[in-house]
């Protein structure tokens, strides 16, 4: 005699392998992904312009006059970390890379807002509390990985920090570019000089966001590598369900359903 209820098999390696093969979802759009490999390109060939510009007077002050916050002065950046050859070649591609950074810029905001993905990147209450629980996880204070979406709050703050990064590092870079035509911004950013150590700054920022993007997708999700390249993704890999951490966790199998408590 049965009470109703249905008796499922216990699941066998060959059924938790064919579970995995067939959770695939799709993640990225094409138009995303797309943008994205355009904006590393993009970025990295203005960074490395920028920095051989840079070397053609490694210093923030004028002859003569001092400065307050770099005390490297006079020491170039290491050859291999430039791109551009020589100075008039690396400014054709600073500004070229330019115009193609901020019209594909302007074209994934556009298109993330049309299509709603802003609200999976974009920090809302509660994040900063969640980016907190995230820390403490990191730092092996909380056991379990805190519950998420699509991206976790630490992700979120790093998603829309890159954007006005992005803008700041425009706006600077006008203000050294036509210090004259745009001389009200060059002044409203303290001077020229300023104006560069402020878009040097912003570069660097930026080159430390991405270094850490880069190390944690690594370190924590390389399956998301996936995504980013074909769109596809196995959610059964997501970081929440192996509570990885950077290298920790990397290649375990999901150990606990997205409904488990932390």
């Amino acid at each position: 005699m049965t009470d109703g209820t249905t008796t499922h098999p216990p699941a066998t390696a060959e059924h938790v392998s064919a579970e995995h093969a067939t959770a695939v979802v799709r993640r990225h759009h094409w138009f995303v992904r797309l943008t994205h490999w355009i904006n590393v390109v993009a970025l990295g060939v203005m960074i490395g312009s920028g920095l051989q510009i840079f070397n053609a007077y490694p210093r923030f002050n004028r002859r003569g006059a001092s400065f307050c916050c770099y005390p490297f002065a006079g020491h170039a950046v290491p050859h291999w970390a430039t791109f551009g050859a020589w100075l008039a070649g690396a400014r054709n591609w600073h500004f070229a890379m330019m115009w193609l950074f901020v019209v594909n810029g302007l074209a994934y905001v556009a298109f993330i807002w049309l299509h709603g993905e802003w609200r999976d990147l974009v920090p809302r209450h509660g994040d900063a509390r969640d980016a907190w629980e995230m820390t403490k996880f990191y730092l092996f204070v909380r056991r379990r990985h805190p519950h998420q979406g699509k991206h976790n709050a630490l992700q979120k703050f790093t998603y829309t920090a890159i954007p006005i990064l992005a803008v700041l590092a425009v706006i600077t870079g006008l203000a050294i570019w036509k210090p004259v035509t745009l001389g009200w911004l060059t002044t409203a950013l303290g001077g020229f000089a300023l104006a560069r150590f402020w878009h040097f700054l912003v570069m660097v920022a930026l080159v430390v966001l991405s270094l850490v993007h880069v190390f944690m997708v690594i370190s924590v999700d390389p399956y998301s590598l996936r995504s980013i390249v074909t769109g596809k993704y196995n959610p059964n890999r997501a970081p929440e369900l192996r509570d990885a951490r950077p290298f920790y966790h990397l290649f375990t199998r999901a150990r606990r359903s997205p409904d488990a408590t932390t």
